[in-house]
């Protein structure tokens, strides 16, 4: 049996690796893309890319009855709105991070998800990567003792409105996104840092600001995370790497436990081209492979998602209480 997927928004640049991915997955049927929000000139050429129907609105999209599932890319404001059309019609739901703007959001979608009685994912990229689901299996097999510290960059990136050929211009605005750079590419680091740790956050003491590009909106932040076992994580996470830097995506982790120390200089392996110019050439990304086969998988099996929407929920309150540091210069509690 294949499940049938839409794609409502290429406005986030994940979208287009999800495109692919889904197109390959030999379970899946890329049946239709909807051009919302920006870069729908992107979606309509995908669409004719992966022979599938282009629809220029998601309600359009949603009404076609041969859809099973949908991966929602749609500028982040958006989300609330288009999350509960997607599980009026009883699809699937693999929803773009963050889940929501507000956690009053997040509860409504949340509580949509489980009353229609469908499937709600919200995509975290670094628990798939092959070097930290080592590790995980190394801390929770105690050979690093019991785990103390942690110290991640995840994820510093290009800022999005450097990649060319793509309208990322609605991330410069925090009505649209809910913040900047940390907004952007923390949750990847919160994700990973719940997970590892297995426990919850009590503490949060943040500094998050526009620091390197004059943008209206934070580009970079950092975050100190104090855990109910005990465990303090210090997170970096925004859009940390210049134009000219060979890395579009940089996420390292050294995590101290107390007859160990793990030094994840790079979660997704490559190797460096020097040519005119260095780039980095990532040679293994299972991560969005992973994301869609345990989605798939969550639908034909009928089970829990790895990451469900409470799990987006608790992602989202520790970036929000972030940010409230941030403004306050105090330490907040969860």
């Amino acid at each position: 049996m294949k499940i049938n997927v839409g794609i409502i928004s290429y406005a986030h640049p994940h979208a287009l690796r999800y495109g692919s991915t889904f197109a390959s997955n030999p379970k899946v049927k890329l049946h239709a893309i909807s051009g919302d929000g920006s870069n729908s000139d992107v979606a309509k050429r995908e669409a004719q890319r992966f022979k599938a129907k282009f629809y220029r609105t998601y309600d359009e999209l949603l009404k076609d009855k041969k859809i099973d599932a949908v991966y929602v890319a749609i500028e982040t404001y958006r989300h609330k709105e288009v999350a509960l059309r997607v599980i009026e019609e009883g699809k699937h739901l693999l929803l773009e991070k963050p889940i929501a703007l507000t956690l009053e959001d997040a509860d409504e979608i949340i509580k949509a998800a489980k009353k229609a009685g469908v499937k709600l994912m919200v995509p975290f990229n670094p628990r798939f990567t092959i070097p930290l689901r080592k590790a995980k299996s190394m801390i929770e097999s105690g050979e690093i003792g019991s785990l103390e510290y942690v110290y991640a960059i995840s994820e510093y990136v290009k800022p999005p409105i450097f990649l060319e050929g793509l309208d990322m211009s609605w991330f410069l605005d925090k009505d649209k996104a809910g913040g900047g750079g940390f907004m952007d590419t923390a949750p990847h680091g919160i994700d990973s840092l719940l997970w590892l740790t297995e426990s919850d956050v009590e503490k949060v003491y943040a500094d998050i600001g526009s620091k390197i590009y004059g943008f209206p909106v934070d580009d970079i932040g950092t975050a100190v995370l104090e855990f109910k076992n005990g465990v303090t994580a210090v997170l970096n996470a925004g859009w940390g790497n210049p134009k000219g830097y060979s890395y579009g995506l940089e996420m390292k982790y050294y995590i101290l436990g107390k007859d160990g120390f793990l030094d994840v200089r790079t979660a997704y392996p490559d190797f460096t081209v020097y040519q005119d110019r260095a780039e980095k050439i990532y040679w293994e990304r299972p991560d969005v492979e992973s994301i869609v086969k345990y989605f798939i998988e969550a639908i034909l099996e009928d089970k829990e998602p790895p990451i469900t929407g409470e799990d987006a929920r608790k992602n989202l309150e520790i970036v929000l209480a972030a940010y409230e540091s941030s403004k306050t210069g105090k330490v907040v509690r969860l």
